[in-house]
């Protein structure tokens, strides 16, 4: 009994930390990014394991399940990119082991129109982690220093 308690209290910081988001520094983002972008969400939506839209607003994300909540940046200017064209608009997927509704985004992002700095990565234009890829404009200048050094 004392060596199933000592396992349990052992496991027990894992399992805690496997449902936080993932976070990353400025200086990790701005070194991985292949994208750096000025943008705002425009929107919110979900799409299943297959790519389909989901509409649904009750409709859930976390472990077993295989849709992801993909916020819309609409671009407002192209600061640095590795691509020969950014896209207007880009669904960038959150966390899709997080447990969130489709509803619960939606809301948490209604009238958003604060202008961001946008950090991706990839010819897909992921998050640097999943769903790691906002920051406030005022990083800018520091984000393209570190870029620029981690890219020459």
């Amino acid at each position: 009994m004392r060596r199933v308690l000592l396992l349990l209290l052992a496991l027990i910081p894992a399992f805690a930390l496997a449902g936080l988001p993932f976070e990353a520094t400025l200086e990790e983002m701005a070194q991985q990014a292949d994208h750096i972008l000025i943008g705002h969400v425009v929107g919110v939506d979900m799409v299943d394991g297959r790519g389909k839209l989901i509409t649904d607003p009750k409709a859930r994300t976390g472990p077993g399940l295989t849709n992801t909540i993909r916020l819309r940046i609409q671009v407002k200017e192209v600061l640095a990119s590795s691509s020969k064209e950014v896209p207007d608009v880009i669904p960038v997927p959150l966390a899709s082991h997080l447990h969130y509704s489709l509803g619960q985004i939606q809301e948490a992002h209604a009238g958003d129109k604060e202008l961001r700095l946008v950090l991706l990565k990839g010819p897909k234009f992921v998050g640097i982690k999943p769903g790691v890829f906002l920051r406030p404009l005022s990083d800018k200048d520091r984000a393209l220093q570190l870029h620029a050094a981690a890219h020459p």
